[in-house]
């Protein structure tokens, strides 16, 4: 499974010395000691080796490593926080690699942000609530912003507050051939709609400002266990509770192996379970009694859940995310979770060859859905639930059983009626990209495409093409 990259064809010494002598940031090779750290990705089976891994430290060093880039025909691509699962971020020659422009400013009057595009939504959420503010992002601390925004950007604020993209004041960016430009709804609009949803294939952006919110300090959260057995009864409540149309209600279920905590008891971890997290984001006074049939109508194994600050919230799953690790994700749209649906996913959690692996199911809707649907870039938005088997293992010797775990998965929840895909959960193709946003979205981002990077230099993404002028 492990990937490389192919090797490069026009790099020479003189590109190394010419970028090291214009540049702030650091250049490394394969010989520097700092390699192996700075091309390590989240998803430990990409196994690519980049020419060039470029940490730059300023919009300059950008523009000049692109101008470098591309006067010698080296390919680009673009990290991070570099937790993009198909590995696009170490598919060029030369990696740009922004983990060094890192910085959360926050105008608690304003409620706006200012991200620089090296940052972590960890670092968004501690900056933001120190005034009590937060913008709907990852449900991973150490996941990058940059990827995840371009990307739509989902999270346990989404049903309140949309996505993270729908939350965007005005992106700044370098193209590719250097300009450097801020896109928002009054400047460049038409590339301000395609950076909503669209991915990276646009240019290097290098700072994000999001409207923020009034969120916590204080929320509801955690971690229900119950018997697999229990699946059906827990997805009927669950219907209820999305039913309810209240966006403070943010809930998602999780088929795992019951972790070794301290709350598990012990003849219980390993075992697969149908876990819920009751997150209710209003005021945590209010949550027990929207949760109470999680607690009367089935008899939880474990409760770990109950108020907890909105910070302790987004870090829940971090455990279940570890870096280095190998990884293969799916992420598909139904309109509902029926019956033979969670059979099929209990089954599937009693079949997992990897204990680290698990499926979450999350509730679409709320805020999401009162987007206008070409409003932005972002394709899905009248989809109801998102389904997300997260197949995760460490020995590669155990690649083709956990690989054809998520495969065989993958396509039974498709055959429920699957309506789009997450591109940011995939590790798809040109066309699978194309069929998610649909022809007229595809269409149009295609000529976006091609007035803004008509040479694809950012093509180690999910990939959109340019359109080609008719002769």
């Amino acid at each position: 499974m492990s990937l490389t990259s192919e090797p490069s064809t026009g790099l020479r010494p003189s590109d190394e010395s010419a970028l090291r002598a214009a540049l702030h940031g650091t250049v490394l090779i394969e010989s520097d000691n700092d390699y192996e750290d700075a091309r390590r990705l989240h998803n430990g089976a990409i196994d690519r080796r980049p020419a060039l891994l470029v940490q730059v430290a300023s919009t300059a060093d950008i523009v000049e490593t692109l101008a470098i880039a591309r006067s010698r025909g080296l390919s680009v691509s673009v990290k991070a926080g570099g937790h993009g699962v198909a590995g696009h971020a170490l598919g060029g020659d030369v990696v740009i690699d922004l983990s060094a422009m890192r910085g959360v400013s926050v105008d608690p009057v304003a409620r706006t942000a200012v991200v620089r595009a090296g940052s972590t939504w960890g670092e968004v959420d501690e900056a933001t609530q120190a005034h009590g503010l937060a913008v709907p992002g990852g449900r991973i601390t150490h996941t990058g912003v940059a990827g995840l925004t371009l990307g739509g950007g989902e999270g346990w604020l989404s049903q309140k507050y949309g996505m993270s993209c729908d939350n965007l004041l005005s992106i700044d960016l370098v193209t590719a051939d250097g300009r450097q430009v801020t896109a928002c709804a009054s400047s460049a609009p038409e590339l301000f709609w395609a950076l909503r949803g669209g991915g990276g294939n646009f240019g290097v952006a290098t700072s994000f400002t999001f409207q923020l919110h009034p969120v916590g300090p204080l929320v509801y959260g955690g971690l229900l266990g119950y018997r697999l057995s229990d699946a059906p009864e827990v997805f009927a409540i669950l219907n209820e509770l999305v039913a309810l149309g209240n966006d403070d209600l943010s809930p998602a279920a999780v088929f795992l192996k019951a972790p070794p905590a301290p709350f598990v008891p012990g003849d219980v971890v390993g075992q697969p379970v149908i876990g819920v997290a009751p997150v209710y984001v209003g005021d945590p006074a209010d949550a027990a009694a929207f949760f109470k049939p999680l607690h009367e109508r089935v008899t939880p194994l474990f409760d770990a859940s109950g108020p907890m600050p909105y910070v302790v919230l987004q870090a829940l799953m971090d455990d279940m995310a570890h870096p280095g690790f190998r990884h293969r994700w799916a992420g598909s749209f139904l309109p509902q979770v029926p019956a033979a649906l969670v059979s099929d996913l209990q089954d599937a959690a009693a079949s997992m060859p990897s204990p680290l692996s698990h499926i979450i199911i999350s509730p679409y809707g709320g805020a999401i859905a009162r987007v206008p649907a070409d409003a932005t870039a972002y394709p899905q938005r009248d989809a109801s639930w998102l389904v997300h088997p997260v197949g995760m293992w460490a020995n590669p010797a155990d690649d083709e059983a956990n690989l054809a775990w998520v495969r065989d998965l993958s396509a039974k929840i498709r055959s429920y009626g699957e309506t789009g895909a997450y591109l940011n959960l995939e590790q798809g193709g040109d066309e699978r990209v194309r069929w998610a946003f649909g022809e007229e979205r595809y269409r149009r981002l295609q000529a976006i495409k091609a007035a803004w990077d008509p040479e694809d230099v950012f093509r180690h993404c999910n990939h959109i093409a340019p359109a080609h002028p008719r002769a």
